[in-house]
């Protein structure tokens, strides 16, 4: 039977390619040369970057941890049109990080499964969807180490074109399935990281190997034992690219592609190891997403939206991934892991409107108007054995300012400037094991909180009434809670994921035990 795939998402066009450059590791694509449908001696291998949920055996919400999928094949760099592609006998390798294995099965010595690996075919307009299912033999789980690598390997349909053009495949959804020698199997659903393209081959089919349209093999469906050139018969199982209607175009923001600039608040990071501790440098990848959360001032037990998502919400531009931190525990090879993540970013965000009962008895209804600087966004796991060791900081200068202030229904002329004397700290954390709203990374967004100090107030006053005292006396002062929702972010580029970029849900006031 004779099979053809959906057809992919559209890419936005003229986008510029900028997303392959911010990566920390380059995909590793060989291709062979030839111009029929057999390899050559060399097999090419793509390094891709997936990220895979694991279950939590205690039922909390599964948690998403990054993971290196190769994947060989036997497949030609070049073909001609009618004749089948054979990738031969394809090899996928798993790294998945040792930790959260074991606590899958903390007592199996081997594990085995079967790998599912969708991939995109693509050529010109034309598209195609290929299904590679692949087994692995058992393997032994390591004592020691930071990952346990699963050798997965099967035949794979072969694909066939019928125009010349470049023939791209895309790494797509991956469901991994672990049996242990002791215990329940466990399923693990990955998807392509953001931000990386997910190539895992790329073939030539030169204008000089295509055949005239009278002599080209039959469109699916028709007799192809017809015409004087007619091909070899693909098997039963070939994946044919046919034409597809394109899907409609991906889109966000304009200023999701602005990525901000400025420096790091390093102050947040982890103590580094003593060994091999190797901060990476990345020109990062341009993303952006919603956060909205509520701002409780303690002294007035009352809140305030903050980002109101029922108003004209900010986005918040993120440079995504602009250093990297990898690190050793020890001297020896395979020691424990050190892993850290930095992204940047910046929001703009619009006036709250904000009603208390000042003192407990008079209404007060202000503005406040937000400066926010550069947001640092750090997300690492100094541990990779202990998965409890994750963490998520999101730390940014603030300064407020009130304005059009109303007391018991009369307004009160407070000035241009009533402002805090000085500009204030917010460190928010986010936690991955949240029942609430887990805080992975900023790829996947989740709950944040924190709690700020509030400085004096100064400036405040008209006409030579001074009003610091009374604001101060009000507002200023520690333990104002802050909690925000942070959506998935919206990357950009040439492969976007997760766009338009969506508002989220305000977080509740009241948490729940997590």
């Amino acid at each position: 039977m004779r099979a053809t795939g959906r057809g992919a998402g559209a890419r936005r066009a003229a986008r510029p390619a900028r997303v392959a450059a911010a990566t920390a590791t380059a995909l590793m694509l060989g291709l062979l040369t030839g111009t029929g449908s057999q390899a050559d001696e060399d097999s090419p291998t793509a390094d891709l970057a997936y990220a895979c949920r694991f279950p939590d055996s205690t039922g909390a919400p599964a948690t998403t941890v990054d993971a290196r999928v190769e994947v060989t094949t036997r497949l030609p760099g070049s073909a001609v049109p009618g004749s089948p592609i054979d990738a031969g006998t394809v090899e996928v390798a798993a790294h998945l990080p040792r930790a959260a294995t074991s606590a899958l099965f903390p007592d199996a010595r081997e594990v085995s499964g079967s790998a599912a690996l969708g991939v995109d075919v693509r050529q010109n307009k034309d598209r195609a969807r290929a299904d590679w299912s692949l087994v692995a033999a058992g393997t032994e789980l390591p004592a020691q180490g930071t990952e346990l690598v699963l050798p997965y390997s099967g035949k794979v349909p072969t694909i066939t074109v019928n125009s010349a053009g470049r023939v791209l495949l895309l790494g797509g959804e991956a469901r991994f399935v672990l049996q242990p020698d002791v215990g329940a199997p466990v399923s693990l659903a990955c998807s392509p990281a953001p931000g990386r393209e997910p190539r895992v081959a790329e073939i030539a089919v030169p204008e000089d190997a295509a055949v005239p349209e009278d002599t080209r093999p039959a469109s699916p469906g028709r007799d192809h034992s017809s015409g004087p050139a007619a091909r070899e018969e693909a098997p039963e199982d070939d994946v044919t690219l046919s034409p597809q209607e394109d899907e409609p175009a991906v889109s966000w923001p304009d200023e999701c592609d602005d990525m901000p600039t400025g420096e790091l608040d390093t102050s947040v990071s982890a103590p580094p190891p003593p060994y091999h501790f190797n901060p990476i440098p990345l020109d990062g990848v341009p993303m952006c997403a919603y956060a909205v959360g509520i701002s409780t001032v303690r002294k007035q037990n009352g809140s305030m939206l903050i980002n109101d998502p029922s108003g004209k919400p900010a986005l918040m531009r993120v440079r995504g991934v602009v250093r990297s931190d990898l690190g050793d525990w020890g001297a020896e090879p395979g020691s424990e892991g050190f892993n850290q993540i930095w992204s940047l970013a910046e929001i703009h965000l619009p006036d709250a409107r904000a009603s208390f009962l000042s003192f407990g008895y008079l209404p007060v209804t202000a503005s406040v108007t937000f400066e926010t600087g550069k947001v640092t966004i750090l997300t690492g796991q100094p541990h990779m054995n202990d998965p409890t060791s994750a963490f998520a900081r999101i730390v940014f200068q603030q300064s407020l300012r009130l304005h059009d202030v109303v007391v018991n229904g009369t307004p009160l002329d407070v000035g241009p400037s009533c402002r805090t004397a000085k500009s204030f700290r917010v460190l928010l954390n986010g936690d991955m094991n949240s029942k609430e709203n887990p805080y992975v990374n900023v790829f996947s967004g989740g709950l944040l909180t924190g709690k700020v100090t509030i400085p004096a107030f100064t400036g405040c006053g008209a006409a030579g009434e001074n009003l610091n005292g009374l604001f101060t006396a009000a507002i200023s002062g520690p333990d104002n809670e802050l909690r925000m929702n942070q959506a998935p972010t919206c990357v950009t580029g040439d492969f976007p994921s997760g766009c338009p970029p969506v508002v989220p849900e305000l977080p509740r006031l009241k948490p729940t035990s997590s």
